[in-house]
């Protein structure tokens, strides 16, 4: 069946079509978003906001008070500041008349234009939260590890299966955080093409061969590791440019092949650290669709719009995050 253009041109109209049958693609939503960044609603569009140091943590030794003396005075937290800007993020689209008027059934161009905006504008939130928790030089030293690939190497792809050891590379970055932060990780975000490889990895096999089914599940290997949550995005994006057909020549997965350990508070708020928030500002919601109509194009406009700004949090005082760690190159 042939596309419809939003513009107005191709065919729109297909003759004795038939409305319970259209060729559309599978729902590409296995986003991580608000799992790794949680949002928080705002009421300025820039603000500032505390970052405390870790001086609870201090060790005094000189804490007994003789009777009738004053107790010792120990120096409060120092505070600094931080700033957010929620840039406005929109996508708009033109419904034509014609289009609307020549649709047959199942076409619906109003929704399908709220569904093509809608989805450009969470996987460019979703490029974004990735690019920031991928790359090495946001994280502190010794919070990171890339793995060799090839013949032989650490990754843990199937034809490296005997020379890697995935249990071990991911409590060594447990074990990483737990020594920064003194708490595990909550979140692992594990690619799907990842999780395709350690399901089948013989460290998990061997140890689970003489349980129930001996099948590895996400469960099982969120269990081995020890973290409450694994997330595994299986979203997809292509990099074609502007007019250029979306092809399998360039559509890729858009977490590609590296590991994220996380430590994610289990709500948002006041003095609860994290490794990432996004600063959500302005609308009723969050995110807001909304339309108009303009005459001269003979075409209703439909807009998606989210102001917001994503901020690494988890950082020490050189602004290097330690309430995470990264495992490059889990695959080749």
């Amino acid at each position: 069946m042939a596309a419809y253009s939003p513009s107005g041109s191709g065919n729109v109209h297909v003759d004795q079509v038939l409305t319970n049958i259209s060729m559309q693609w599978p729902g590409n939503t296995d986003f991580v978003g608000e799992q790794l960044f949680p949002s928080i609603n705002v009421k300025k569009q820039s603000d500032k906001y505390y970052i405390y140091d870790r001086e609870t943590w201090k060790l005094e030794m000189h804490d007994v008070r003789a009777p009738g003396s004053v107790a010792n005075e120990i120096p409060g937290p120092r505070i600094s500041l931080d700033t957010y800007y929620a840039n406005e993020h929109s996508l708009q689209i033109a419904v034509t008349d014609e289009e609307r008027t020549n649709a047959d059934a199942p076409l619906t161009p109003d929704q399908d234009a709220t569904d093509i905006v809608t989805m450009r504008i969470l996987l460019g939130r979703e490029k974004a939260m990735k690019d920031m928790v991928t790359n090495t030089a946001n994280y502190a030293a010794g919070m990171s590890v890339t793995l060799t690939t090839g013949a032989g190497g650490t990754s843990w792809n199937t034809s490296n299966y005997s020379t890697s050891d995935p249990i071990s590379d991911v409590r060594t970055g447990i074990r990483a955080i737990h020594s920064k932060i003194f708490t595990p990780p909550t979140v692992a975000v594990v690619p799907w093409l990842v999780m395709s490889n350690l399901e089948d990895h013989p460290d998990f096999i061997e140890r689970i061969k003489y349980s129930e089914r001996g099948i590895i599940t996400q469960e099982i290997i969120a269990a081995f590791f020890g973290i409450p949550k694994i997330i595994v995005p299986g979203v997809g994006y292509s990099t074609a440019a502007t007019g250029v057909p979306v092809t399998g020549a360039n559509v890729t997965y858009l977490w590609g092949k590296d590991v994220v350990l996380a430590y994610v508070p289990g709500r948002p708020g006041i003095k609860q650290m994290g490794t990432g928030y996004e600063f959500v500002w302005g609308y009723p919601q969050d995110q807001v669709v909304d339309r108009w109509r303009e005459d001269p194009r003979k075409s209703d406009l439909i807009r998606c719009s989210r102001r917001y700004d994503l901020k690494l949090v988890g950082q020490e005082g050189d602004g290097l995050l330690v309430t995470a760690y990264l495992i490059k190159n889990a695959i080749a």
